[in-house]
């Protein structure tokens, strides 16, 4: 899919290969990558988190209060993002795994609690004007590369490993393809489903510093879009959105995908609101592909 339209944007608008637009798609497909990385962990241990959004605003106005409202130091405001977002993600993994709780439920709720907590905190309110680390975290460059793009890559590379050859990778596919044989197995499938969304958490309040460095503001209504986009980036890279099987190198291409069509659907001139029509076109072809190579495996 990537290298068809890459064929069709260079015949039709080879302005879409310039270095300064390849580094807004880039752009674009940092944070969700960030996010789809810990997605992909959380599915493939046959779960779903539909509260990302909602930590990464509630992380985020967490961070600027600590700078802004109460004048804690760098460090100190970073580490309260931090540790907001893991806790979210605890409450998540807790009521799933140790409650029982339809994760689906239990991730829609908090996601009405984490913004609605955010809202409240903000009021409306703009946080904008962040220290110089946030705007080099979110818009400085190395080697002509955007931060975000070095961030968001660097972590994926080092989560695929970690994934595909490291023992909780393994045990983190174990448990999304048979809880029951996991647990024969010695493996505790609650701690491996609470794990997933802590990391989910933790991925979601990093994502909101580089969002904020990128923006050099906090608006605590935003963030509306990104779950949307982050599970489609997954499940078209090829992660089972059943458990059993996840790809962080897959998500990193649905990433691009998702980021390649919302950059040519606007350089082509169509309104911006098509690339949400596209990226869904392309997630029912995908998810069709899927179910066919499934039924003909089976038959």
């Amino acid at each position: 899919m990537i290298a068809l339209l890459a064929s069709v944007m260079f015949l039709v608008e080879p302005r879409f290969f310039n270095p300064a637009n390849v580094r807004a798609i880039g752009l674009d497909m940092a944070i969700v990558l960030i996010l789809g990385i810990g997605m992909t962990v959380v599915i493939t241990a046959r779960g779903i988190d539909l509260s990302i959004g909602a930590i990464l605003i509630l992380s985020s106005v967490v961070l600027s209060a600590a700078l802004k409202d109460f004048g804690l130091p760098l460090v100190v405001a970073i580490g309260l993002c931090l540790a907001t977002g893991l806790l979210c993600g605890l409450f998540n993994g807790v009521m799933v795994s140790k409650l029982k709780m339809p994760d689906f439920i239990v991730t829609l709720a908090s996601e009405l609690v984490f913004r609605g907590l955010a809202l409240v905190y903000a009021g409306g309110a703009v946080f904008y004007g962040f220290p110089e680390f946030f705007r080099f975290i979110g818009r400085g460059r190395i080697l002509d590369i955007p931060m975000p793009i070095i961030i968001s890559l660097t972590m994926a590379l080092i989560a695929h490993f970690i994934f595909t050859s490291h023992r909780v990778g393994l045990r983190l596919h174990a448990v999304g393809q048979s809880p029951v044989a996991a647990r024969r197995l010695g493996i505790n499938p609650d701690r491996y489903k609470v794990g997933s969304y802590m990391f989910m958490g933790l991925l979601a309040s990093i994502g909101g510093i580089v969002l904020t460095g990128r923006l050099d503001a906090v608006v605590a209504s935003g963030a509306v879009t990104i779950l949307l986009n982050t599970i489609a980036a997954v499940i078209v890279g090829g992660t089972n959105l059943f458990g059993g099987k996840g790809s962080i190198l897959g998500t990193i291409l649905g990433a691009v995908l998702l980021a390649m069509i919302a950059n040519a659907v606007v350089m082509l001139g169509f309104e911006a609101f098509w690339q949400h029509v596209a990226a869904g076109v392309v997630i029912l072809v995908t998810i069709a592909l899927y179910s066919r190579r499934s039924a003909v495996v089976l038959a």
